[in-house]
C-alpha cells in the first residue's frame, strides 16, 4: 500500500543533528524513485521524503546512528538498519519489500545475535535486492554480470523461485550497487573489487577511470535513475583533508573534488562545479581555441583541443586556468594562453535559459491577471552586433533582438518550423490579452505584439534562410 501522508512534511533536521555521525571512510547513499534519497557520511546525515515508520524511529531519540539504508520501486519497499544508544544493532523493513527478502530477513533475525547484526539489504528497482549476513547472501532479479560475480565468489549458491541464495568462500559484501542498464559494482574485501559499466555509461566510467581505486572507500550507482547516470564514488580521506569524491544527478554535470594523477595546478584541490548566476542559469563563455592539442600533451586533465574549434568557458579556475567544455560535451582545464575570447560577452547556455523560459512562461499563463512582461533578457543576452543595441537598450522594446531570440530557441532541442510556430501561438496579441489584468492590458499587448513578430522573423528566416549570419 504506498503511502498516503508523506513524511517530509514533519521537520527531523534536529534529530538528525543529534545522531552520531559515521566513522571515517564510512557512507550510506540510498536513491529511492523520484526525489527520494538518505545519506549517511562522517560529517552527518541528510534526507528528502522517508518513510513515516523510520520518521518515527528518528524522532524516537533511541538511535546513534543510521548504518545503512535502501530504497526499492514501491513507496513501502525500504530497508534500514541502526545502531541503537543502548547498544545493539535493529532494523526497520518496509511491508513492500520482495517475499524471498522477507523470508532471508526473518530466517537471519532469527539466528545468533551477531549473525542478525551483520544483515544488510541492498534494494533496487523492479523488485531487485541483494541481502547479506556474514558470508550468506540472497538476491533477485539482479544483472546476469552481478549474478556470475555471486556465483564464482561463493562455494556454493543455487537458484529457486523467489531469487538465489548462496554462501561466499570467504569474508562478507562490503560494497555493492547496480542499475538496469546492467552496470554494476561488488566489493568482497580484499578478495575482488569491480565496475562493470554498459553502453551508454561513459560518465560513470570516466568516473572510476580518473579515481584511485585501491583508495576507493564507497560506490553508490541510482538504480532508479532514468539511465543509471546518478552516481557517487567517494575515496578514503587522507592526511586530515576532506575526501576526494565524483557525484553526478542526472541530467547535471559531474561534480568532483579530485587530486589529479599528473599533477594539476595547486588550485585543482576544490570541487569543480558549472557556476550558475543568481537567477539559476548557468553561465559560461564563447572562446577559440589558439591551437591543437594541450599545452601540457601528457595531462590528461587538460582538454584536448583543435585549432579554431569554438569551446565553451565554464568557469575560472585561478592562475589564468578555464573550466572548458568542447562541442562533444568533454570538460577538462585549458590556460588562458590558449584561448582566444575574441570580446565574446558571458551568457548562458541556451538549453537551461530555454527550460527556465518554458516553466516560467506556463506559470505566468496559469497564473494569469499578468501585470508585467517576461524579462526577456534574463533568460538570453548574447548578440552584441552594433545593428542590434539601439532595439534592445530602448526601454520600451523587448530588450532583445532575432539573434537572441534565434540562441533561446535553439535551446529547445528541436528548432525548427514546428516548434516556431507552437511558440509564436503563445504570444498572439489578442489571445495573451486575455490573460492580463485589465489595467496593464494595452501595454502588454504591444509587448507581445512584438515577440510575436520576432518569431515571424524567425520563420521567414527558416523558410528562406539568408546568408549563414545568423549562426555565425
Amino acid at each position: 500500500m504506498a503511502l498516503t501522508n508523506p513524511a517530509q512534511v514533519v521537520d527531523i533536521s534536529a534529530a538528525l543533528t543529534a545522531l552520531e555521525p559515521l566513522g571515517a571512510d564510512q557512507y550510506c547513499i540510498a536513491f529511492g524513485p523520484g526525489a527520494t534519497q538518505f545519506c549517511a557520511t562522517p560529517n552527518g546525515y541528510s534526507t528528502t521524503q522517508l518513510p513515516r515508520k523510520v520518521v518515527k524511529d528518528l524522532l524516537g531519540g533511541q538511535l546513534r546512528k543510521v548504518l545503512h539504508a535502501s530504497f526499492g520501486s514501491d513507496a513501502n519497499s525500504y530497508f534500514f538498519t541502526y545502531e541503537r544508544r543502548g547498544g545493539g544493532i535493529t532494523h526497520r523493513a518496509g511491508g513492500g519489500i520482495p517475499t524471498g527478502l522477507k523470508s532471508f530477513v526473518n530466517r537471519i533475525s532469527s539466528a545468533s545475535k551477531e549473525r542478525a547484526s551483520s544483515l544488510r539489504v541492498q534494494l533496487g528497482a523492479n523488485g531487485s535486492y541483494v541481502a547479506w549476513a556474514g558470508s550468506l547472501w540472497a538476491s533477485r532479479r539482479i544483472s546476469e554480470g552481478l549474478r556470475a560475480v555471486l556465483h564464482h565468489m561463493s562455494s556454493t549458491d543455487f537458484d529457486e523461485t523467489n531469487g538465489s541464495q548462496g554462501v561466499l568462500m570467504s569474508g562478507t559484501i562490503d560494497n555493492i550497487a547496480w542499475h538496469d542498464n546492467s552496470s554494476w559494482y561488488f566489493k568482497n574485501g580484499d578478495a575482488y573489487a569491480e565496475l562493470c559499466t554498459s553502453r551508454g555509461a561513459e560518465l560513470l566510467r570516466a568516473a572510476w577511470d580518473n579515481l584511485t581505486h585501491t583508495n576507493l572507500a564507497y560506490i553508490a550507482i541510482d538504480p532508479h535513475s532514468p539511465t543509471g547516470g546518478t552516481f557517487a564514488f567517494f575515496e578514503k580521506a587522507q592526511d586530515g583533508r576532506e575526501p576526494n569524491f565524483v557525484l553526478r544527478f542526472e541530467p547535471e554535470d559531474i561534480v568532483s573534488r579530485l587530486h589529479s594523477k599528473r599533477n594539476p595546478p595547486p588550485s585543482y584541490n576544490q570541487v569543480i562545479n558549472v557556476p550558475k548566476d543568481l537567477e539559476g542559469l548557468q553561465v559560461f563563455q564563447w572562446a577559440v581555441s589558439r591551437y591543437t592539442g594541450r599545452s601540457h600533451a601528457r595531462d590528461s586533465w587538460e582538454l584536448e583541443l583543435k585549432k579554431g574549434e569554438r569551446v565553451k568557458s565554464l568557469k575560472y579556475m585561478g592562475k589564468d586556468w578555464f573550466l572548458v567544455e568542447n562541442q562533444r560535451r568533454q570538460h577538462g582545464w585549458v590556460h588562458r594562453s590558449w584561448l582566444d575570447f575574441q570580446q565574446m560577452i558571458p551568457h548562458v547556455d541556451p538549453r537551461e535559459a530555454y527550460a527556465r523560459f518554458t516553466v516560467d512562461v506556463e506559470k505566468m499563463l496559469k497564473t494569469g491577471n499578468i501585470r508585467t512582461f517576461p524579462d526577456l533578457p534574463r533568460y538570453m543576452n548574447a548578440c552584441t552586433k552594433d545593428i542590434c543595441s539601439p532595439r534592445k537598450t530602448d526601454p520600451h522594446c523587448l530588450g532583445i533582438c532575432y539573434h537572441d531570440l534565434h540562441e533561446l530557441m535553439r535551446g529547445s532541442g528541436d528548432y525548427c518550423l514546428d516548434t516556431l510556430k507552437m511558440e509564436r501561438n503563445k504570444w498572439h496579441p489578442d489571445r495573451f490579452a486575455r490573460y492580463c489584468h485589465p489595467d496593464h492590458r494595452e501595454t502588454l499587448r504591444e509587448k507581445a505584439q512584438a515577440l510575436f513578430v520576432l518569431f515571424g522573423v524567425l520563420m521567414d528566416m527558416f523558410e528562406n534562410p539568408p546568408a549563414p549570419e545568423l549562426a555565425a
